[in-house]
């Protein structure tokens, strides 16, 4: 089938529906004719058939009615010698002889031919003799009337011959009638899955195009095989799939830019709040210290968004480093980067870790960890909790964060993931996100052999889940 389809190319995909169709109704067309004509030669045997043998039965059955008349009559006519019951006699004979003939060529009689074309003379040259005569002979009838009934069973024999034979034929035609069904059925099917494939193979060519599309591999150099509007669609699909590239490009070149332009001006920025802040240029009233406070903290802020863009550009350009890494130091670290807050908005942190280490690169695991438990505080509920926890199995290293809080909703739970895309639940705090914190923490984790997912599965709680290569020995390492 591969083969003939690609020796096959349509011009257009209403070109090969078209033949489709054709081709996969014309097996079907021959079918109904063929077996028109096949039932019309079954009609016309099982006709001819009971014609003949309705025919033969007749004509056995009137020779032996026509057998007993004549002998009647010509007893009538030894004792009567009437001339109009000779004229009778020789009238039934005559009959008999036109009922024989065609009999006769009907049925193979053999020997009872002969003898019934002897008996058959005899009995007209006894209508020629006298009464007394005809009684003397007129035993005859009795040789004639067996040779009758032996003719009469010897005829119902052959037709029940014939029938048979007739049956075979039926069921043979009725054979061949089903074979040739079989045939052209199948035929019908091979072109049914062959057109079929023709249609579906660029289809899923193409599919397998979009779905690398969206997943941001390289796009599949080969040509499209099929109608020319898919392979228009496939080249189209090519296109795009290089100027997506081209774009993603040129965005992380802007954002490597603007990150590296914006660092100047805000140390600036941070560097006069910090002056006033410490009443180098004078003293403040209580309103000039809380504005100075402001710009300090948002000075801050900035800086952090800043680096969580530098950061979303190096993850896609650093080398990735896999080595055991103690979690307690950088889960701490990050936990006291968020202090304040915590302690601001009342909330609780467990922790609870397994002996085992994860395989990872440090710096990625740690702009994970950030991230994680950012969200974490900035998303869970006042007075609430965080549990942070981990469990270790032969073949992965598990990490969860979870929070109390409102579940993120469904239509939300993939697009988090996107660069610059933000849930549609409100972030408790005054200073907004990028959102791009929890695409660099899964992009973080996929770099480093790992997965990242959400878990909302439980009610009252948002669980975020960090899959890692487990350490097992040194062989792993790659430095």
């Amino acid at each position: 089938m591969t083969k003939a389809a690609r020796g096959f190319a349509p011009r257009s995909l209403l070109h090969l529906v078209l033949i489709a169709f054709t081709l996969v109704l014309l097996p079907l067309i021959l079918l109904v004719i063929q077996n028109s004509r096949t039932l019309e030669r079954v009609n016309r045997l099982a006709e001819e058939g009971m014609q003949s043998a309705v025919t033969d039965t007749r004509r056995a059955s009137d020779m032996n009615d026509l057998a007993l008349d004549m002998e009647r009559t010509i007893r009538r006519y030894a004792v009567l010698e009437a001339p109009e019951l000779r004229l009778h006699y020789l009238r039934l004979l005559e009959r008999y002889r036109k009922e024989m003939e065609p009999l006769l060529r009907a049925v193979d009689a053999g020997e009872l031919d002969v003898a019934l074309r002897d008996q058959l003379i005899e009995l007209v040259d006894l209508a020629q003799a006298s009464g007394a005569k005809i009684r003397e002979r007129v035993e005859i009838f009795d040789a004639f009337n067996q040779a009758n009934v032996e003719l009469d069973r010897l005829a119902r024999e052959q037709i029940d011959v014939r029938i048979n034979r007739i049956r075979e034929q039926v069921a043979e035609v009725r054979r061949r009638m089903w074979l040739l069904s079989g045939s052209l059925g199948g035929a019908s099917l091979v072109l049914v899955l062959l057109f079929t494939y023709l249609i579906i193979r660029p289809v899923r060519q193409l599919e397998r195009r979009i779905l690398g599309l969206g997943a941001g591999v390289d796009p599949d150099e080969r040509p499209i095989r099929g109608p020319a509007e898919l392979v228009e669609l496939g080249e189209r699909l090519h296109w795009l799939h290089h100027r997506l590239r081209e774009l993603e490009a040129q965005k992380l070149q802007f954002l490597r830019h603007l990150s590296h332009e914006l660092k100047t001006p805000l140390a600036s920025l941070r560097e006069g709040a910090d002056l006033l802040a410490e009443k180098v240029t004078g003293p403040l009233t209580v309103e000039q210290e809380e504005i100075c406070g402001l710009l300090v903290d948002n000075s801050y802020r900035l800086q952090g968004l800043i680096e969580q863009l530098l950061d979303y550009n190096r993850i896609q350009q650093v080398q990735v480093y896999h080595q055991p890494v103690d979690l307690k130091p950088l889960l701490d670290e990050s936990i006291e980067a968020h202090r304040l807050t915590l302690e601001n908005k009342g909330m609780r942190v467990l922790l609870e870790l397994d002996d085992r280490q994860p395989l990872a690169d440090n710096h990625r695991l740690r702009l994970v960890l950030e991230n994680l438990i950012s969200n974490a505080v900035n998303y869970g509920d006042e007075s609430g909790e965080i549990r942070i926890y981990t469990r270790a199995s032969e073949q992965e290293y598990v990490l969860s964060v979870a929070n109390t809080g409102q579940s993120i909703p469904e239509a939300d739970r993939e697009r988090i993931f996107e660069p610059f895309v933000q849930g549609s639940q409100e972030r408790k705090g005054v200073l907004k996100g990028s959102g791009i914190g929890l695409s660099i923490a899964r992009e973080s984790a996929i770099s480093m052999g790992g997965r990242l997912a959400l878990d909302s599965t439980k009610t009252g709680w948002v669980r975020f889940e960090l899959g890692l290569p487990v350490y097992e020995s040194k062989e792993q390492i790659n430095e």
